[in-house]
């Protein structure tokens, strides 16, 4: 599902062990490395920089490619004052699959930095998903831990949904992802919700179950109560996932503010990757 990726990196170690761990995703074919250089008044400034940069990008594009043998790595390198658009139109115009950042968070604002890459990546109108990887697990990537996020990260799905139908379309695409052992179904109610609306919640999840059921995977159904964000963080903790698998539609913050901070404030809370599934429609 996710064959092409687009990598933005700014040659940090943190940026050196998420590369490692993306180029061993499942179906990966081929990754773009993209760094930008923020434009300087000055243009010797700039033309010194990028000298130096392509040098780092040259160096991790050899590196993949004998590390993975099979995969095809690209390498681009833009000066601009809009890193977040650099990003997206890239994304784009290269037909990417996937976009992967990487942030610690804190505070979360609208236009606050998420990490090295702007959170407007996460705000901007884009048809493009994006995976968010946390800086603090990045540091634990060793082991058991590189195993389960970097070469199994889609084996254990937390796929949070509002019955949307958009969000369960973004669930059911799960069935063509590899090494998917099981499918944790959540749907949090608001904390006034009475007995008939967790009854008829189970009952909705239960039939997405049955649905998904049909394409081999295990899947089970939750349902909580309380602030979404925070449960879904929360849950993703107790079951201890590889991966929280949210749905947005793409139009912007703004445009969505409901869902727009729902996925931002999910990001935020929580300590494990989450990928971002957005509407091509």
């Amino acid at each position: 599902m996710f064959e092409k990726i687009l990598f933005p990196t700014d040659f940090t170690i943190h940026a050196r062990a998420e590369l490692e761990c993306i180029a061993g995703f499942p179906g990966v074919r081929e990754i773009v490395l993209l760094h930008i250089i923020r434009k300087f008044p000055i243009p010797h400034i700039e033309t010194t920089m990028a000298n130096s940069m392509q040098e780092y990008l040259d160096e991790a594009k050899t590196y993949l490619e004998t590390l993975h043998p099979g995969l095809t790595v690209t390498a681009d390198m833009g000066t601009s004052t809009d890193v977040t658009g650099v990003i997206l139109d890239t994304a784009a115009k290269r037909d990417t699959d996937l976009i992967v950042i990487s942030g610690y968070v804190k505070n979360f604002k609208l236009g606050v930095l998420l990490g090295r890459v702007p959170a407007t990546v996460l705000c901007r109108i884009s048809k493009t998903n994006v995976f968010v990887m946390p800086n603090r697990l990045i540091d634990t990537l060793s082991g058991e831990t590189h195993n389960k996020f970097c070469r199994y990260p889609f084996s254990k799905i937390l796929c949070p949904t509002d019955f949307s139908e958009f969000s369960k379309k973004a669930i059911i695409c799960t069935g063509s992802l590899n090494g998917v052992r099981e499918l944790i179904l959540l749907h949090v109610l608001p904390p006034t919700a009475q007995p008939p609306a967790r009854s008829g919640a189970e009952a909705r999840l239960a039939a997405l179950r049955d649905m998904i059921a049909s394409q081999g995977a295990r899947v089970r159904i939750v349902v909580t109560t309380g602030e979404p964000a925070s449960e879904i963080a929360r849950v993703a903790e107790r079951e201890d996932v590889s991966v929280i698998w949210m749905s947005d539609s793409g139009k912007g913050c703004l445009h969505d503010f409901v869902s727009g901070s729902l996925v931002h404030d999910a990001v935020m809370n929580g300590k494990r990757p989450a990928l971002i599934v957005r509407s091509v429609e």
